[in-house]
């Protein structure tokens, strides 16, 4: 399709540790479109990082590896370019936003110089012409006293201004695509809010496509056109973001809404999710989720269920939510 700009296709990535092997994305599958933001939204552990990672292939070596799958990005297929061919793709065409930018950024090199390496390697500016750029980027993401700030250091910065760093360097050589891993994790809410009107601003201005990844529904509220729920390495739910939080079909889903104090209606209680994610080591036989769902059925425990599209472009892994649909048609 000509609006789809990356298409990821059955992807598994996995660890070998010393106590097993650790398959981190199972199976994982969908579409980011020009000009749209894709949220990936799940708890720690889910696998959301991982596959920005896979996709940036960023898996650490020799311990990780993608060992199947395809991550097709304007028409070439990620998985199989040599390490010269990524490299002028990342962070040329496609860019990622770590989650911590105190540890990202380099503490011993000066704002600028971070900025100025993507751009000298990819763009060929030198000299003043690439300063002159630093500053316009640090103008461009509202840091104040660029012409200053571009030769300080990090531990110089607030939190926030040094996420705003971090987006000048991912935007640096226009991008195509940009990966936000948690972007406004650790900051207070003023800040995160400009963080966000920031990004978004970004798209229209820049017509960029943003894969947001986040364990806030929230945020995935205001920035995601689609949304993709991730729960133990597996998606379990992907619709656009009306269909998720005006019908959400799976419990992990609704549970992660119940835990949203924001997201609740007037009259509603605060719930939470009971239990913990399972055990990279010893998953369970049927669905993942079983064990902490109020909800499930005996075909739960033994049989993982496949993502089915159960109302046009709303897809569910869930057994529960398949046979309501099931006995829907049959009325």
């Amino acid at each position: 399709m000509d609006n789809i700009i990356l298409s990821v296709r059955r992807l598994v990535t996995e660890f070998k540790t010393s106590e097993g092997k650790v398959i981190a994305v199972n199976d994982v599958s969908f579409d980011v479109e020009k000009g749209k933001v894709l949220g990936i939204v799940g708890e720690s552990g889910c696998g959301k990082s991982v596959t920005s990672l896979s996709i940036m292939r960023l898996v650490p070596k020799p311990n990780g590896i993608i060992s199947n799958g395809q991550i097709i990005f304007d028409n070439k297929d990620l998985l199989k370019l040599d390490d010269k061919d990524i490299r002028s793709i990342r962070g040329n065409e496609i860019s990622m936003i770590f989650q911590e930018p105190m540890t990202a950024l380099n503490p011993v090199f000066t704002v600028g110089f971070q900025i100025s390496e993507a751009l000298e390697l990819h763009t060929g500016l030198k000299g003043e012409n690439v300063r002159k750029k630093c500053i316009e980027l640090l103008e461009i993401v509202k840091i104040p006293r660029a012409k200053k700030v571009i030769d300080e250091y990090p531990h110089q910065l607030s939190g926030g201004m040094r996420q705003r760093v971090m987006i000048a360097m991912a935007i640096s050589c226009n991008p195509k695509l940009l990966i936000a891993d948690e972007p406004t994790t650790a900051l207070d809410v003023t800040i995160q809010a400009q963080i966000l009107d920031l990004m978004k601003n970004l798209i229209d201005e820049l017509d960029m496509s943003i894969i947001f990844i986040t364990h806030d529904l929230g945020v995935i509220s205001e920035m995601a056109d689609m949304v993709v729920v991730m729960y133990a390495g597996k998606i379990v739910e992907e619709a656009s973001v009306e269909k998720i939080f005006e019908n959400p079909l799976h419990f992990y889903t609704k549970g992660l809404m119940n835990s949203r104090p924001s997201l609740l209606k007037k009259g509603d209680k605060l719930q939470c999710i009971q239990g913990m994610i399972p055990s990279p080591f010893n998953m369970p036989k049927g669905c993942a989720f079983e064990p902490r769902c109020n909800y499930s059925i005996d075909k739960c425990k033994v049989e993982m269920p496949d993502l089915l599209e159960c109302e046009k472009g709303h897809k569910v892994r869930c057994w529960v939510a398949h046979q309501k649909v099931g006995d829907n048609h049959e009325r």
